[in-house]
């Protein structure tokens, strides 16, 4: 019996220690052991998830974000929670672009998507939030136009509510700079760098 003891005690220990350890997203380090899961425990990618609009004079941009589990990295032999995105874009009526199908191709590798990440930025990192409180945070994800793939870009995403609207500024910008092709290529996205404010659809 006494060995029974023994053996059960040293099983549960065993157990124990192959459990996952869990981190929030804005602790990310590849230092911690191999198979932590990087969790969204304080709902910064989640208030993000859905179809976003912004509208100006006669231009439109739809992004649909969705917010996926527990992706499993290679190099790091951990997991991470993240928003995969897609977009399209409208002028006078007639679309300039329009990737939101993206979204239903599952055979699509993570970071091939246009709009993925989830990089939690604190208040005073770029681009800086000057009235945001000490402890909302912002979240980055990347941002590629396939025409453009040359250019580094990013888009510091912020979620808040305004008279029980739900907004989300965004700040597209170049990360670093971008190697490009040819002398006359263009330093901008089809979508300019700039700041815009979507309302949640």
């Amino acid at each position: 019996m006494k060995n029974l003891y023994i053996f059960l005690t040293i099983f549960i220990i065993t157990l124990s220690s192959c459990k996952a350890q869990i981190a929030p997203l804005y602790q990310m380090d590849s230092d911690l052991p191999e198979g932590t899961h990087f969790k969204d425990l304080s709902n910064n990618l989640s208030v993000f998830v859905g179809t976003w609009k912004w509208e100006s004079n006669d231009s439109i941009v739809t992004i649909e974000l969705q917010k996926w589990e527990d992706i499993f990295f290679n190099d790091t032999n951990q997991y991470e929670d993240m928003l995969i995105g897609a977009y399209k874009f409208s002028v006078n009526g007639a679309v300039v672009l329009d990737y939101l199908s993206q979204l239903d191709d599952n055979s699509i590798y993570i970071y091939d998507h246009y709009i993925a990440g989830n990089t939690v930025l604190h208040k005073n990192r770029y681009p800086v939030c000057d009235d945001c409180t000490i402890d909302q945070r912002q979240v980055s994800v990347f941002f590629t136009d396939p025409q453009r793939e040359y250019l580094n870009s990013a888009m510091a995403l912020r979620y808040k509510v305004e008279d029980g609207i739900e907004k989300m500024n965004v700040v597209l910008y170049q990360f670093e700079n971008s190697f490009l092709p040819s002398i006359d290529s263009p330093q901008e996205n089809r979508i300019p760098y700039g700041d815009y404010i979507f309302i949640k659809q």
